[in-house]
């Protein structure tokens, strides 16, 4: 399987959500960011990598759809989710398959 999409996805999704688009988009949005989130911190905690598994950790709860967290400016949202891609781009060699 192609772990790519566990860091394309959500830098694509964030990257639309630049565009007005409707909320339920940013609801879909969230979803993807958050199960990436999820995702990605759980490879890193077999990896031993702390650090940024509570970095996801609170990625997956700050986009987590669910019980949402409302910065109410789109600005702020903007800001957070080039930060947020940033951070899924420098971790994306974590999915990367075991050349054993």
């Amino acid at each position: 399987m192609n772990n790519n999409i566990f860091w394309i996805a959500p830098i694509v999704a964030m990257a639309i959500g630049f565009l007005p688009m409707p909320y339920g988009y940013y609801t879909l949005s969230k979803l993807v960011v958050c199960g990436s989130s999820i995702y990605i911190a759980y490879h890193l905690y077999e990896k031993k990598d702390m650090t940024f598994v509570w970095i996801f950790g609170f990625l997956a709860v700050l986009y987590n759809p669910i019980i949402p967290v409302y910065l109410y400016e789109k600005q702020i949202w903007m800001v957070v989710n080039i930060i947020t891609a940033g951070i899924f781009f420098v971790k994306r060699e974590t999915l990367e398959v075991n050349k054993e």
